[in-house]
C-alpha cells in the first residue's frame, strides 16, 4: 500500500515542472528534495510502505534523494497518512 508524507513548499526547481520541497524529520531537521509538481498532492508526496519503526518515528524511502544526498529519513509517524 502506498504512503504519503507531509512536505512544505520551499521554492522552484531548475525546470518550470519541478519543485523543491521539505520533509520534516523526526529530529526537528529539514530535508529538502527536488520533485515533478505533479507528484505534490495536498502537500503531501507518495512514498513506499515505511521500512521501520522506532517508538512514534518511521523510516521512510524518499521518492528521490535530498539536497544532501540521503534517500531514507525517520519521520513523526504524524507526517505519514495513507494514499487513497
Amino acid at each position: 500500500m502506498a504512503m504519503r508524507v507531509k512536505v512544505e513548499m520551499v521554492g522552484k526547481g531548475q525546470h518550470p515542472s519541478e519543485a523543491v520541497v521539505a520533509v520534516t524529520t523526526a529530529g526537528g531537521a529539514r530535508e529538502e528534495l527536488i520533485v515533478d509538481r505533479r507528484s505534490i498532492k495536498n502537500h503531501t508526496l507518495t512514498i513506499g510502505f515505511p521500512i521501520t519503526s522506532r517508538g512514534n518515528d518511521l523510516l521512510i524511502e524518499l521518492p528521490r534523494e535530498t539536497l544532501r544526498g540521503t534517500s531514507r529519513v525517520w519521520v513523526n509517524k504524524k507526517s505519514v497518512e495513507k494514499a487513497g
